[in-house]
């Protein structure tokens, strides 16, 4: 029985393939009514990017891969990349349907010999996008700041609750929470709570 064990361990620690795709396995979380839309977005690869905007060739290593550095609290999209910034040194990269060791690949080798580097993130962070007319509502329950002031293509990094959350507005419609693996959980929870007398 103990070698099994080891065995299984083995494997999983050479596993290149996630164990878990979702922190929310356990719900259902696609979450359709008039007045309240949640919903998971699973299969992403998250990068983290740090290099010094104000140095030329970090800039330009970035347009070598087909991305454009957003300015303070911004976020920009193309295609199948989001880039967020996070701080004046640090961006979080945000990948869809993107070959991501390929793109990793061609990243080491722009940022070679400049003060800048990449980090595969990848499965620390759960994707939930809520939308519907009183999606605002729900989450003034759980942070002061004040949504409606959130345009289209800003980013802040905020509590919800008591969940480290990184939110941004991709439309006029919508906010996408990208939140911790470790807080996905309580902070799914915490949503359903606040949303419960627009889903009924």
């Amino acid at each position: 029985m103990e070698m099994k064990v080891r065995m299984l361990m083995d494997n999983l620690a050479k596993s290149t393939v996630p164990v878990y795709e979702s922190a929310l396995e356990k719900y259902n979380t696609t979450v359709v009514g008039d007045l309240w839309r949640v919903k998971e977005t699973k299969k992403l690869s998250y990068l983290i990017i740090r290099g010094k905007t104000g140095d030329d060739d970090f800039v330009k290593a970035i347009e070598s891969l087909g991305l454009t550095l957003p300015g303070p609290m911004k976020f920009i999209e193309t295609a199948e990349r989001k880039l967020i910034w996070i701080s004046p040194d640090e961006f979080l990269l945000v990948l869809g349907d993107v070959p991501l060791s390929d793109f990793i690949e061609s990243a080491e080798k722009a940022f070679k010999d400049i003060f800048a580097y990449i980090i595969d993130n990848s499965g620390s962070f759960t994707n939930i996008e809520i939308s519907g007319s009183r999606h605002l509502d729900v989450v003034a329950k759980l942070s002061p700041y004040d949504y409606h002031k959130l345009t289209i293509g800003s980013v802040i990094s905020t509590n919800l609750a008591k969940a480290p959350s990184i939110i941004y507005r991709p439309n006029e419609n919508s906010l996408t929470i990208l939140v911790r693996f470790s807080f996905a959980d309580y902070l799914w929870r915490t949503i359903e709570k606040a949303s419960l007398e627009y889903t009924k």
